[in-house]
C-alpha cells in the first residue's frame, strides 16, 4: 500500500472512529516518516485545511472524502512534494471510496487549492484551534500568550528522555554525541531513533516530557518514605518517585482499570523497581482500602482536558468541548478531597495536570483550600508549552498543617 493511502486510513481511524493518534500509528506496520508527517500535520492543521478547500466545494461533503481532502490540502500547503504527484495519487484514492464517483470533484478542488494564495488572519482558523479555546486562553493568559500557545501547538514535538538514575547519569550518557542536554537537569534529547539505541534497549532512559519531569521533584522525596500515586497509569511518575528514593521506600501506584495497572506493573518490572506496589481501585474511594493520613506524600496527577498536550495529541483540538471540561471539574474535586484524606500531618499533597485552564488548575486549588483549612499552599506553577518546547503543565504543592 502506498504511503498516502496508509496515512489516509490512519486518519479515518482517528478522525471518524475516535482512535488516539499515537495508538493508531503504533498499530500500523507500514509507518514511514511521510506517513507520520501526513497524519500529524493534517491533525494539527485540521481547521485551516478544511477552511481552504471548503471554499471550492459545493454542498455537503461525505466524511471519508472530507478527511481525504484535509490530508491532500495539508500536503499541498505544507510540504515540498510536487502538486501533480500529490493530486494524481489522491485522485486514485478517491476512486476507491465510491467507485470513482468522487475523483473529478477531488481533482477540481485540489487544482484550485494548488493555485490559491493563502492568507488567513483569524488566529483560531490559522492555527486550527476551536474559537472557544482561543477565547478562553486570551481571557486566562492574555492575547499575546494565547497566540504563542497556539503557534507552539503547530510545531513538531521533540522526544524528551529522563535519565534512569538507578543505572547511569546524565554525564555518562552525554559522552555519546547523539545525546543533547535539555534545560531540566534530568532531561536529555537524542539525535536519531532512540528506540534503536543501546541506551533505550538497556533501559538507561525513560520517555517523559521535559515539563512532566519537573513535577515529582516537588515532593521532596527521601529514602524510606511511603507515597501514593493516586491516578498513576502509565506509571512514568511512579517510576520517577521510586528512583528518587533509590528504590528504598514504598510507592503505592493506583489506577482505576486493570489493563492500565498491568502497564504500570510491567514498567516497574522492566526497570527493576521493587518499591512499587500496584493497586487497582477507584481513586475517589481509596480511603476504603488504606488508612487515612497513612502517606508521607500523595501525587494526584488526575484526569484533565489535556490542553497542554496538543502538540503531540492534536486530535484533542477536534474532540474537546467546553461541556467535557465541566464534567471533569467535578471528578477532579472528588479526587482532591479523597487525596487530602490520605496525607499525614506535615505531609505533601501535589496536584498536577497537563492542561492549560484556570478552572482545572488555579481555581480548582483555590476552591479546595477554601474547604480545607488544614492545608496551605507552598507553591504553584503553570509551565507554558513554549518555555521548554514541551507540554503545558500545572502543579500546586500543598502542605497539611
Amino acid at each position: 500500500m502506498k504511503e498516502r493511502e496508509v496515512a489516509y486510513n490512519l486518519l479515518k481511524q482517528i478522525v471518524l472512529e475516535g482512535q488516539f493518534s499515537n495508538i493508531a500509528l503504533r498499530s500500523e506496520r507500514e509507518v514511514t516518516p511521510l506517513v507520520t508527517q501526513l497524519v500529524y500535520g493534517t491533525l494539527r492543521n485540521y481547521r485551516l485545511v478544511r477552511y481552504v478547500w471548503n471554499k471550492y466545494a459545493t454542498g455537503r461533503t461525505a466524511n471519508q472524502l472530507a478527511v481525504l481532502l484535509d490530508m491532500a490540502v495539508y500536503e499541498l500547503l505544507f510540504t515540498a512534494k510536487p502538486a501533480y504527484a500529490t493530486i494524481n495519487e489522491i485522485v486514485e484514492i478517491a476512486k476507491k471510496i465510491k467507485k470513482g464517483a468522487y475523483s473529478s470533484l477531488v481533482n477540481a478542488i485540489l487544482h484550485k487549492v494548488s493555485k490559491a494564495d493563502l492568507q488567513v488572519d483569524d488566529l483560531a482558523i490559522a492555527t486550527s484551534h476551536p474559537d472557544w479555546l482561543v477565547r478562553m486562553w486570551q481571557a486566562h493568559y492574555g492575547k499575546e500568550v494565547a497566540e504563542q500557545i497556539c503557534l507552539e501547538d503547530l510545531s513538531e514535538p521533540r522526544l524528551a528522555l529522563r535519565v534512569n538514575t538507578m543505572k547511569t547519569s546524565s554525564e555518562q550518557l552525554l559522552k555519546d554525541s547523539h545525546f543533547q542536554k535539555g534545560q531540566v537537569e534530568s532531561c536529555l534529547y537524542y539525535e536519531g531513533n532512540i528506540l534503536e539505541s543501546e541506551a533505550y534497549k538497556n533501559d538507561l532512559v525513560i520517555i517523559q516530557s521535559e515539563s512532566s519531569q519537573q513535577v515529582v521533584s516537588q515532593l521532596d522525596l527521601k529514602e524510606g518514605m511511603r507515597v501514593l500515586d493516586l491516578c498513576a497509569a502509565p506509571g512514568t511518575k511512579s517510576l520517577q518517585m521510586a528512583m528518587a528514593m533509590q528504590d528504598r521506600g514504598t510507592v503505592i501506584s493506583n489506577d482505576l482499570y486493570d489493563f492500565r495497572v498491568e502497564l504500570i506493573r510491567k514498567n516497574a518490572e522492566r526497570y527493576g523497581l521493587k518499591s512499587i506496589e500496584t493497586v487497582c481501585h477507584d481513586g475517589t474511594t481509596i480511603s476504603e482500602i488504606y488508612p487515612q493520613q497513612s502517606f508521607d506524600a500523595v501525587l494526584l496527577d488526575g484526569a484533565c482536558s489535556g490542553l497542554g498536550t496538543l502538540k503531540h495529541k492534536p486530535e484533542i483540538k477536534q474532540n474537546v468541548k467546553p461541556e467535557d471540561i465541566d464534567d471533569l471539574l467535578d471528578l477532579q474535586k472528588r479526587l482532591l478531597h479523597e487525596a487530602a484524606k490520605m496525607v499525614r500531618k506535615d505531609g505533601i499533597l501535589l496536584y498536577s495536570t497537563c492542561t492549560l485552564n484556570r478552572k482545572e488548575n488555579e481555581k480548582q486549588i483555590e476552591n479546595f483550600l477554601n474547604e480545607h483549612a488544614d492545608y496551605q499552599m507552598i507553591s504553584q506553577r503553570t509551565i507554558m508549552p513554549m518555555e521548554y518546547h514541551s507540554d503545558g503543565f500545572y502543579w500546586a504543592k500543598l502542605k497539611r498543617n
